[in-house]
């Protein structure tokens, strides 16, 4: 098959590898064609064409410089869809694509996704929806006023409704989709987030001396990881063992410092954003991953840290709002435990529970298991497979 990715975050200089990169190296080595077309309006990179070893075509339309004003950004993100139709439209018009995959926010994509399955160029779309939008961010608090959300979510349906497949992340997700947009007519399959394999370095990296347990992720709003913060001084209190390292950058880094520091916790540990790769090894000495969100979202929610600390072997502590599935995803798979989002005593129960266990030899297991299960289900490798099935009209086990 010849394969179209439309994305705003692929790797270059300076930015990690991310889920499409996995994916495009995963169509590849399925033994597929795959041609990359990047719009990124605030993410700067080459506006070039490159082509990577695995013979992946990359074509980046979007911003060569940060803006930084807020009518900057607005200039970049019209300059990038104008791009998109212009010198995108003539990259993706030399090739006839089988499949043409994007990902929410649809938006973003300035109806490019849409332009080349109307046209012809891609026989079949797939839309990942990993976000709800913009129901999500205004819940959060991302969006404001909530009296735009309405015209976006009108805005965010035409951008989709021409997909022929709309891949979710769970059962929840689905019927979630069902009802947030009625109206579309798509396919409806399950992929749960994806990654690429981790490879351990040689020799294996030690654990930490004391129990640690990880949070990797952006620090926005929506991740509740005040709420963490919250957890390790209750943790402190209680005498633990227990350290707490959250790895990641975002806007709302400064403040979460300054709150650790108010609390005067000494078992917390900000690592900022890490590359890949060191990211990987901190994971592997560590033993536990932390995917906690917000409480009173009605979006279901799948974080896909879940799918990095599973491919590195570790269990996971899934505090996750109560409309998504995910925590019991994780815990029925035996591949750790499900606490509430917003809970900051049940957080801190839920990582003295799993110490119990790691001091008792038995959460060892729960990582041979989060392994297995990543292996499973939620490899790139698994995600090609059910995309390469939906765009062929059959279905593979994963996408039940």
């Amino acid at each position: 098959m010849k394969i179209l990715l439309v994305t705003g975050n692929f790797a270059a200089p300076g930015i990690n590898p991310w889920l499409l990169d996995d994916l495009a190296d995963s169509f590849v080595s399925a033994g597929h064609e795959v041609d990359v077309v990047v719009h990124s309006p605030t993410a700067p990179r080459p506006r070039e064409l490159r082509v990577g070893p695995s013979g992946i075509r990359v074509l980046s339309v979007g911003a060569v410089s940060a803006p930084g004003s807020a009518i900057a950004k607005l200039r970049s993100y019209l300059a990038t869809g104008f791009r998109l139709h212009t010198t995108g439209a003539r990259f993706a018009s030399t090739g006839a694509y089988d499949l043409c995959v994007y990902t929410s926010i649809g938006l973003f994509s300035f109806g490019f996704p849409s332009r080349v399955r109307r046209r012809g160029t891609a026989a079949r779309l797939l839309f990942v929806m990993w976000d709800f939008f913009p129901v999500h961010q205004v819940e959060i608090g991302r969006i404001r006023p909530a009296v735009l959300a309405p015209f976006l979510k009108r805005l965010e349906r035409m951008s989709i409704r021409r997909s022929d497949v709309v891949a979710v992340m769970s059962a929840a997700n689905e019927k979630y989709l069902k009802s947030y947009h009625r109206s579309l007519s798509a396919d409806v399959i399950q992929i749960p987030p994806w990654a690429s394999d981790a490879q351990p370095t040689s020799p294996l990296p030690v654990k930490r001396e004391r129990f640690t347990a990880i949070f990797g992720g952006q620090l926005v709003k929506g991740r509740g990881v005040d709420t963490l913060l919250d957890a390790a001084k209750l943790l402190e209190l209680d005498g633990l063992p227990i350290d707490i390292l959250i790895a990641g950058d975002g806007s709302d880094a400064a403040e979460l410092r300054k709150r650790a520091t108010e609390l005067k916790l000494t078992n917390v540990s900000f690592l900022g954003s890490l590359h890949r790769e060191i990211y990987r090894t901190v994971l592997q000495t560590s033993h536990v991953g932390i995917a906690v969100t917000v409480p009173g979202i009605s979006p279901p929610s799948f974080p896909s840290k879940i799918v990095e600390y599973c491919a590195n072997g570790l269990p996971v502590l899934v505090c996750v709002e109560a409309s998504s599935d995910a925590g019991e995803y994780v815990q029925s798979n035996g591949a750790g435990l499900a606490a509430p989002a917003g809970d900051a005593p049940a957080i801190a129960r839920a990582l003295g529970q799993l110490l119990s266990e790691h001091n008792a030899g038995l959460l060892e297991q729960s990582g041979i298991r989060a392994r297995s299960l990543f292996l499973s289900a939620m490899s790139s490798h698994q995600a090609v497979a059910t995309m390469v099935a939906a765009a062929s009209g059959t279905r593979t086990e994963t996408s039940k």
